[in-house]
């Protein structure tokens, strides 16, 4: 009984010191109050289960960092959620004179939502590689600006710039040809 109770006012202590920064932490990441509410629970769940293995001097850390990724996984599940019952009376009329099933909208949907999630997917990585070549192609291309206007406002005389361009395109087909392939295979 001593070790249990040794072990609940640990817990107490922990628990009524940090409460109130992973609730913050939560609502900051997952930014809604219920998620927010429900993720520190579980942080805390998570907490006194392994009570054992947790190292107290570093527990606040352990608690920061558990509940930022807990809401960033409930955000990211979130964001892949799709509900039939989204489809608007317009879309319906388009299904019903397209000829297309019910399950082959939303196959189509699946996979257009699939494609969006690459391209942040590829343009977040392309940015922490390097932030110029994300720049040179967000601007030549998504923006169609002329490459010779991107050269002279990104202070590069156009044969850099087309050397820019060539090394990301080449490092984004060498990092997610794979992943483009799959998506286009189906």
């Amino acid at each position: 009984m001593g070790i249990e109770s040794k072990e609940n006012s640990i817990f107490d202590t922990i628990y009524n010191s940090n409460f109130e920064i992973v609730y913050k932490v939560a609502l900051k990441y997952s930014r809604n109050h219920h998620a927010a509410e429900e993720i520190a629970q579980n942080v805390f769940i998570k907490l006194y289960l392994n009570i054992d293995h947790i190292n107290v001097d570093a527990a606040r850390s352990w608690l920061i960092l558990t509940a930022k990724y807990m809401a960033l996984n409930l955000k990211r599940d979130r964001a892949r959620e799709y509900l039939v019952e989204d489809l608007s009376m317009e879309e319906e009329t388009i299904l019903a004179d397209s000829g297309e099933s019910p399950e082959e909208v939303f196959v189509r949907k699946i996979k257009q939502r699939e494609f969006v999630e690459l391209k942040e997917d590829i343009f977040a990585a392309l940015y922490e590689k390097n932030p110029r070549w994300y720049d040179a192609i967000t601007i030549s291309y998504v923006l169609e600006k002329p490459q010779k206007e991107v050269a002279e406002n990104m202070g590069v005389t156009l044969e850099v710039l087309h050397s820019m361009l060539y090394r990301a395109r080449k490092w984004i087909k060498e990092n997610y040809k794979d992943e483009y392939d799959h998506l286009h295979k189906d």
